[in-house]
Formats: C-alpha cells, sequence, structure tokens
C-alpha cells in the first residue's frame, strides 16, 4: 500500500494544452505541447486519440504527473485520465474556473 508521504511525493502540476497533433502512424497516440508554467513547455504523447481529437483539446487545462515512470513512448509526462467503462476521462478543472488558475499549479 502507498503512503501519504508517496502521494505528496508525485510531481503533478496542471498544464496548458498549447499545439496538438494526431499521430499518423498510430492509431492511438495524439502528441500534446503543453505549457506547464515559468516560460517551460513539454511534450506529452498519450494514447487518447479514440476518445478526443487533437483540435478540441487545444486551450484546456489538463493534468501532468511529471515523475512517474514512462513506458516505451517517448513523453515528457503522463496525463491523469480514469477508465470510465473503457473509454479515458481526462482530469481537467471545470473552464469557469479558468481564469482563478494558471500553468504550472501543483495539485494539492
Amino acid at each position: 500500500m502507498s503512503s501519504f508521504k508517496d502521494f505528496k511525493n508525485l510531481d503533478i502540476r496542471l498544464a496548458k494544452v498549447l499545439e496538438c497533433k494526431s499521430n499518423p502512424d498510430s492509431k492511438s497516440l495524439i502528441e500534446l505541447k503543453t505549457d506547464i508554467g515559468d516560460n517551460q513547455t513539454r511534450t506529452i504523447v498519450a494514447a487518447i486519440k479514440e476518445w478526443y481529437s487533437a483540435e478540441d483539446l487545444i486551450g484546456e487545462y489538463v493534468l501532468v504527473a511529471f515523475n512517474l515512470p514512462l513506458n516505451s513512448i517517448k513523453s515528457e509526462g503522463t496525463l491523469l485520465a480514469i477508465d470510465a467503462e473503457h473509454s479515458a476521462v481526462l482530469l481537467k478543472p471545470d473552464k469557469k474556473y479558468y481564469d482563478k488558475i494558471k500553468p504550472g499549479m501543483k495539485l494539492a
């Protein structure tokens, strides 16, 4: 069982999707260029093409874990999502709060 200390050690931050493109060589991969605050960007690759279009994600805020071990996909972070009956549902803030949040904010 993981402890609360283990959870607190996760680097989970809010990122804003700046650019997004579908990988034409893959049935499932989308590449997202994200703003993670402090004038930094990270490229996130996620297997979410079945549920999200690249165009719909531009301008959205998403939660990203930056210190989880990654599989063979070349990505600079892991999008957080839930498995809702075999559908990926991204964890992201409600748009009504977009004026109160900014890239780089840490999960509290």
